[in-house]
């Protein structure tokens, strides 16, 4: 019996890609603050490893999606940013019993299989946020992914609605924060059979003439219920974000998952951690 845990849930959950912060007398206002014209890099990666237990023996299996875009702030109208994206680089591991795949574009011996996701590279897409760091639409990105034939699970990671999860940073808290402060945040998500919710804790840790630091603690909850698999999931989710102070755009991020859950499959209960590190960085072009 293959149970496969995707990789997707965890992008989904880990998904802070920019933190507007300007200095108001002793507190600070954080929101995106970018201007037309602007180009960013972006790159995510997540590696995570999952350990399940399943008839007395011990399952493992390792994963890293790793993915670089160029950002073009298009424009900015009120509150709403149109930005364009484009593929710059994608890479894909997993290293399961059954299961062996490295696509690595710059590397070779790239598996074969997944070498349709070559011909996303230079294309491009459209993201739709709100100045409070929405992300309220994606458009375009599914379409360049619709005739890849990459299997499920890649086909998961590819579709706008994903994007649309993975892109959302609703950290903000809404009002001028002092040193020290903390905000609460809850967001849920419903994305490849799983419903997915955070409760988390976010701590302005510091400021200086061009950075600010967040601390990130907090907890995750999810469950799956479909014909042939059930799975109920807890955990936490820890770590830090450094942001520029003039644009928002996130310079280095740093967040760790520790996962325990219960999947119920055909009066079968297997238990699975999971660990999880999400490595996010911004630069300005």
């Amino acid at each position: 019996m293959k149970l496969f845990t995707p990789i997707l849930f965890l992008l989904v959950l880990n998904s802070n890609l920019f933190a507007q912060v300007a200095a108001d007398s002793n507190k600070v206002d954080l929101h995106v603050n970018v201007l037309p014209g602007e180009t960013y890099r972006y790159t995510t990666s997540t590696r995570q490893n999952m350990v399940q237990e399943i008839m007395g023996g011990t399952m493992e299996i390792n994963q890293e999606f790793a993915a670089e875009y160029n950002y073009l702030i298009e424009s900015v109208e009120e509150k709403s940013i149109k930005i364009k994206a484009t593929v710059e680089q994608m890479q894909l591991h997993i290293d399961a019993p059954d299961e062996q795949i490295e696509f690595d574009p710059e590397q070779e011996g790239s598996d074969a299989r997944f070498s349709k996701l070559n011909d996303l590279i230079g294309k491009s897409f459209y993201i739709f946020m709100d100045t409070d760091g929405k992300v309220y639409k994606v458009s375009g990105f599914e379409e360049l992914s619709k005739d890849l034939k990459l299997g499920n699970f890649v086909t998961q990671l590819l579709t706008d609605s994903s994007l649309i999860n993975t892109l959302n940073m609703d950290i903000y808290p809404g009002q001028p924060v002092e040193m020290g402060e903390s905000w609460h945040k809850t967001n849920s998500i419903d994305v490849a059979n799983l419903k997915l919710q955070s409760n988390l804790t976010y701590t302005l840790e510091g400021v200086s003439e061009d950075l600010v630091w967040l601390d990130v603690n907090g907890d995750v909850s999810g469950s799956s219920n479909n014909e042939n698999v059930e799975m109920d999931l807890k955990g936490t989710q820890t770590g830090t974000i450094e942001t520029t102070l003039n644009s928002g755009m996130i310079s280095s991020g740093d967040l760790k998952m520790k996962i325990e859950a219960t999947i119920k499959s055909l009066d079968i209960e297997i238990p699975m951690k999971l660990t999880s590190e999400t490595k996010i960085s911004g630069t300005k072009l």
